[in-house]
């Protein structure tokens, strides 16, 4: 990693996000499954560091910048958008036609450029949006901070948002999913310097080879924005390599309905993925334990396209099933009130 340091004062309010405690009633044992809600950062999303880290630390090396442009499925674009408006630095978009329309409308209305980035044959989208967000930095002048080959982007998790989660620790194990594989690298480099052994996990679709190759080789396209990638990431060099949960999108889909209809954790669909391959692991356990998910944002940015672009781009039959096998175990869940959570 490039830096170690700790981060520097943030002008926003992003990090010291909660950790909300829930006990949850899976086979013969209660378990403890505990969300770190990222969505409540000031722009809505762990990207909101992630932005932040890298802007000030290039601009800590190379000066004043007037115009950035980078690449992001989203919620990265969103942050840096709304960063750089109050900062005074003209910031430019590059994502896909996939992108959420909350995403879309925040960047626009954080004064952004937003870009869309076709596809050519034989190039997945996260490769279309690094190539034009490439060219028009070269084109344009401007600073492409490239947040998915840049290493300040696993370092703001290592040396942010790693600590603050387990500084509420010790815990059994750790969830996490890819996206632009920041989080999973920089927990991983978090726990091997402090040699702590709590067990990380990537929870990913059957698609997804961000770290590991995916379970299928049909090339069937990813649903959920930021949940898994169909890229390998650039951050992906890591011996052992990770190990990795499948949960599928169907489930997921399932899962975020029924927390939604019993008013339990208001995150994002790629965070109740990662929910829910805790909840697998819970299920395998011989014991009472506890699990920590790193929820990446929240629910605002899904839940107007849920029934109109989510639930129809998975088999219905999928769905129901998925939703009878989920409902008793999300119905055991309640919220464990403390005073430090």
């Amino acid at each position: 990693m490039p830096f170690n340091s700790a981060p520097n004062e943030c002008p926003f309010k992003i990090g010291h996000t909660p950790l909300t405690r829930f006990s949850i009633q899976i086979g013969d044992h209660q378990h403890e499954l505990l969300i770190k809600e990222e969505r409540l950062n000031e722009f809505g999303s762990i990207k909101d560091r992630v932005a932040w880290y890298i802007l000030s630390r290039t601009i800590e090396a190379q000066g004043p910048v007037t115009a950035v442009v980078d690449a992001s499925s989203g919620n990265y674009g969103n942050a840096l958008a709304c960063i750089c408006e109050r900062q005074g630095i003209q910031a430019t978009i590059v994502s896909s036609p996939s992108i959420s329309a909350y995403n879309a409308e925040g960047i626009r209305k954080a004064g952004a450029r937003l870009v869309i980035a076709e596809a050519q044959p034989g190039e997945s989208s996260n490769a279309a949006r690094m190539r034009v967000a490439g060219e028009i930095a070269k084109a344009e002048g401007m600073v492409f901070l490239d947040q998915y080959a840049n290493f300040l982007n696993p370092a703001s998790h290592q040396n942010w948002t790693a600590p603050e989660v387990f500084a509420q620790g010790p815990f059994d194990a750790c969830f996490a999913t890819s996206s632009s594989g920041g989080t999973a690298r920089g927990f991983t480099d978090y726990l091997r310097a402090r040699q702590d052994k709590t067990p990380l996990f990537l929870v990913e679709p059957q698609g997804s080879c961000a770290f590991v190759a995916p379970d299928d080789s049909d090339g069937e396209k990813l649903k959920i924005p930021g949940y898994g990638s169909q890229r390998r990431s650039t951050f992906a060099e890591i011996t052992p390599p990770p190990a990795m949960l499948r949960v599928q999108e169907p489930a997921v889909l399932a899962a975020f309905a029924l927390l939604h209809e019993h008013k339990l954790a208001e995150v994002g669909l790629s965070s109740v993925g990662v929910m829910l391959g805790a909840m697998q692991w819970l299920s395998e356990q011989d014991g009472p334990r506890s699990a920590v998910c790193i929820c990446a944002d929240g629910d605002e940015r899904y839940v107007d396209e849920f029934e109109s672009r989510y639930l129809p781009s998975v088999d219905r039959a999928d769905y129901d099933a998925a939703y009878a096998e989920l409902s008793p175990i999300i119905a055991s869940m309640k919220q464990v009130m403390r005073a430090n959570a």
